[in-house]
């Protein structure tokens, strides 16, 4: 990347502005995905290219794409180990660096001062519908030998250039967890076949790393160990931390029993996702399912399955006396379990499997969904600046959770260089009042909204967006700071008019748009202006998304997703209600001609600042929503619509894991770094609401998307630094001061740097920077969702559930209290509220033969004494809606929210939805 972020994304304005991104989706009836499929199940043939027992190529022989799996000029099938005599220091070998074997087998001689040591016979071998990968060690010397490390390097087409087609490049998925681990490489259209890896019974995987690329732009290349101890001795040296044990092998002196040991790995291909599944299980593996997620708050229970030919022997808890696991028996070849954990934090579950097979599955354990929301908009308050002689006054301000210092433009602390721009701008500095604004129209809070409205009137108008009686209104400053670019000498794009960045718009539009709902809805809260000007400046940001950025750089919003920009079609729906319909209008022709270039135009949807992004796809999912639910929208055809809904929804689980069952992977958008670096990041969630959205209306049955978009919603939650008193306030950076912090990602990786440039050792990082607006996604997803699950059964996500009689009844824990969706035996029935929330910890019932429902809500003491219920799927017939003395009819096909009269603070107000 460019050093300097300015020159960086003007340049990218420019290029964003004149250049024509082919599509990296195929459709749905794209007569290559049905062929390469269909050759994949005739015949899993190898295209192998070698020199000398390494390979340079390996292609798929039947191919729709010439794909090489292996990064030009590299090899696959060198092997690294470390390994000393008794009391000696670790010695290396790499095959890579030694004499070339002359026999076939790839037999190599590693050789002391001493004299021979090892044999270590290297071999890449077809074997039928298999590669076999196959790593022989003989002990050669008079003493046992310790091997502490066995590396194997990959070096796969992992980079994305827009100098080769995008089939050129695969995007490895990754699980290195002992016996069960596994990795598998996809192309970015998501056409198979996939070319997965996974260990014999018999070997196992522990420890990963990187080695450094040998040419400028490639990524490193992957590095999978089966014995590591030698490694981890410099990892600990270094202050990195690691979860799974380490271990070494000995082979006993020359001529004894044990001087030798194999290990192997099979490639093969996959088809499909389910090809992959069923491979690990055919490879001796297991296959893992998991609902609702790996985060797992502290007031619901996780479920696994697994599935394998080899018998289950045990599930074993991290921390048993504070786990609790409970067995469900068999159901359809898998083996279900139950799993409770009561210690906040790091928890991890041993699989015992087989002949001593274990794979180790990392969950995370938080508080409550509701407390973590009110934590963090409560920490983002209390760390406002309040000082008028300050240019920056109101700012909420950025913190270091490690030295638990606040940060400013007088003290950017570990931010060194462009970077400084987190603290006060771009995505990492708006995130936090779209979030803050977000939770208080879900729950208001006064406090917090002074705290705004104080950041609002201090900071934001006039000084980081243009007023409306500037020029340029509604434009919105970009880095380093407003400051900065208003004081700047240059009248132009790098200084007074540096507002064209549009990824920095959508945030102050769910900025503003929150101020209004909270002052609709909640008209007892005291606010600084009245909720017209808050829409009017909502609608004024988004019409100066779509303008401002193509009048200065011509930089187009219509061509890119950003995040955030969700809100839109609400905004202009919400405009239309006031009756500004002109406004309305204006915005509804740019969202059109958004949804039209998306749907009928070949977007790169993994475009962004960088060639290769995951930040589109909650604009994506909105887009397709917007187009299968507007068909008559200019420039599109229905087919088009459905076409581009399975694209977009392909692209984004391409980049997000899927398969791989580690917290910080499962539900988790993967960047370049394919999982090893960053994961957990605000896409995470976002794009974690499409997937639960598509799951939800565009599947015609439930199916395990629901499941991932709901273990998506939950996955960066485990970010938060929260706790209680026992727990010292918090998992990753303990201390009372920390509670309610939050990491801007995860790092997977023992040891290394962050995006933001500071050392990390594994764990969440100690800036929030851009993770806020995640949680904007989250709170917009947050529902609680029963499910006939194809592998789990009738399911509740987010909440508890039990069954009296013919009722279901549901407890709401997703931490919002106001959605239910019911996707059961063929019904989708949507239960949405405005103005109250279902009372905490009391039961929705369900009578799931009459469809009917009685429920309590609550309000708050500040709202308009009336609330919105949505309901959607309900069969087609007349309904009574009992609230008190008032009884109300509704058909279920008027599409029109019902209107509950509440009093304002009623804890209790019972609800009754019957037939008439």
């Amino acid at each position: 990347m460019a050093a300097n972020r300015r020159e960086f994304l003007l340049g990218a304005a420019t290029f964003a502005a004149s250049t024509s991104f082919p599509s990296f989706g195929l459709t749905a009836d794209n007569t290559e995905v049905e062929a390469s499929a269909q050759a994949v199940n005739a015949a899993s043939l190898f295209l192998l290219e070698f020199d000398g027992c390494a390979l340079t190529s390996l292609r798929f022989a039947a191919d729709a794409f010439p794909t090489n799996y292996i990064a030009t000029g590299q090899k696959l099938g060198h092997i690294q180990i470390a390994w000393r005599r008794p009391n000696g220091p670790w010695q290396k070998f790499h095959s890579a660096d030694a004499t070339s074997p002359k026999d076939s087998a790839g037999t190599y001689h590693v050789l002391d001062d001493r004299g021979e040591v090892l044999d270590v016979a290297v071999r890449l071998e077809p074997q039928n519908s298999i590669l076999r990968w196959t790593i022989a060690l003989s002990n050669h010397s008079s003493d046992p030998i310790e091997i502490g490390d066995i590396a194997l390097p990959l070096p796969m087409h992992s980079s994305f250039s827009d100098k080769e087609p995008p089939t050129a490049s695969v995007l490895k998925h990754s699980f290195i967890s002992g016996h069960g681990s596994f990795l598998f490489w996809m192309r970015s259209n998501s056409v198979g076949p996939y070319l997965v890896m996974t260990p014999e019974p018999d070997t196992s995987l522990e420890y990963w790393d990187h080695i450094p690329p040998a040419t400028k732009g490639q990524r490193p290349a992957f590095r999978a160990y089966i014995h590591s101890v030698a490694i981890g001795e410099s990892v600990q040296a270094a202050g990195g931390r690691w979860r799974q044990p380490r271990t070494s092998v000995t082979l006993a002196s020359a001529g004894k029993a044990g001087a030798d040991r194999t290990y192997a790995f099979q490639l093969a291909w996959a088809p499909d996702y389910a090809g992959v599944r069923q491979r690990l299980v055919e490879a001796g593996g297991i296959d893992i399912e998991i609902a609702p997620g790996m985060t797992v708050p502290a007031n619901l229970f996780t479920c696994i399955a697994v599935r394998s030919h080899d018998p289950l022997k045990s599930i074993v808890a991290e921390h048993p006396e504070q786990t609790t696991i409970d067995s469900l028996g068999e159901k359809d070849g898998r083996t279900l379990y139950r799993v409770k954990f009561n210690r906040l934090g790091e928890n991890m579950l041993t699989v015992n499997h087989g002949a001593g097979g274990a794979t180790r599955l990392e969950f995370f354990s938080a508080e409550p969904l509701e407390t973590l929301i009110h934590k963090r908009a409560a920490f983002i308050a209390r760390h406002q600046v309040r000082d008028a002689s300050k240019w920056y006054n109101g700012l909420l301000a950025e913190w270091n959770m490690d030295s638990q210092v606040q940060l400013g433009p007088d003290n950017y602390d570990r931010i060194k260089g462009w970077r400084i721009y987190e603290v006060t701008c771009d995505d990492p500095g708006l995130s936090k009042p779209a979030h803050l604004a977000s939770k208080n129209a879900e729950f208001p809070n006064q406090a917090e909204i002074e705290a705004l409205d104080y950041y609002i009137e201090h900071f934001v108008w006039g000084g980081l967006q243009r007023t409306t009686e500037e020029t340029d209104s509604y434009g919105i400053y970009g880095i380093p700071d407003w400051k900065q670019n208003r004081d700047s000498s240059d009248p132009g794009n790098k200084g007074k008019r540096h507002i064209w960045r549009p990824y920095d718009y959508p945030h102050i539009v769910v900025m503003y748009l929150s101020m209004y709902r909270i002052a609709r809805d909640y008209p007892g809260m005291k606010m600084k202006l009245d909720r017209a000007t808050y829409l009017e400046r909502a609608y004024g940001t988004a019409n100066g998304m779509f303008t401002i950025p193509m009048r200065v750089t011509g930089w187009s919003a219509y061509e890119t997703g950003f995040y955030n920009e969700v809100v839109i079609p609400q905004l202009i729906e919400e405009l239309d209600l006031v009756g500004k319909h002109d406004e309305a209008a204006q915005l509804r022709t740019h969202w059109e001609k958004k949804v039209a270039f998306f749907v009928s135009g070949g977007p790169n949807l993994f475009g962004s600042e960088y060639a290769f992004d995951s930040t589109g796809f909650e604009s994506t999912q909105a887009i397709a929503r917007y187009a299968l639910d507007h068909p008559t929208t200019p420039g599109i055809t229905p087919q088009a619509a459905e076409n581009f809904a399975v694209t977009q929804i392909r692209a984004n689980l391409f980049c997000r894991g899927v398969i791989e069952k580690a917290y910080y992977y499962y539900g988790s958008d993967y960047r370049g770094g394919a999982g090893d670096s960053f994961t957990l990041s605000y896409m995470s969630p976002m794009g974690g609401w499409g997937v639960l959205n598509h799951a939800l209306h565009d599947r015609r049955e439930p199916d395990a998307t629901i499941r991932l978009g709901y273990a998506s919603f939950l996955s960066s939650w485990s970010l938060m630094n929260t706790g209680t008193n026992e727990s010292d306030f918090g998992y990753w950076f303990p201390g009372k001061a920390n509670d309610g912090g939050t990491g801007g990602g995860f790092e997977p990786a023992a040891y290394g740097m962050t995006w933001l440039g500071q050392p990390h050792h594994r764990g969440s990082w100690y800036y929030s920077c851009e993770t806020d607006l995640g949680y904007c996604g989250a709170l917009r997803t947050a529902a609680t969702i029963v499910a006939d699950d194809p592998v789990f059964g009738r399911f509740c996500f987010g909440g508890e559930m039990y069954a009296e009689k013919t009722s279901l009844h549901i407890i709401p824990r997703d931490g919002v209290r106001r959605r239910l969706h019911l996707r059961t035996a063929g019904q989708q029935i949507d239960l949405e509220l405005t103005g109250a929330r279902f009372v905490k910890e009391e039961p929705i019932q369900w009578s799931t033969d009459q469809q009917e429902f009685r429920f309590a809500l609550e309000t708050e003491t500040t709202t308009n004494g009336e609330a919105l219920l949505l309901i959607t799927g309900l069969p087609e017939q007349s309904y009574k809606v009992i609230c008190g003395q008032e009884t109300n009819t509704f058909h279920p096909d008027d599409k029109k929210p019902l209107r509950i009269r509440i009093p304002a603070g009623s804890s209790k107000a019972k609800v009754e939805i019957v037939r008439s």
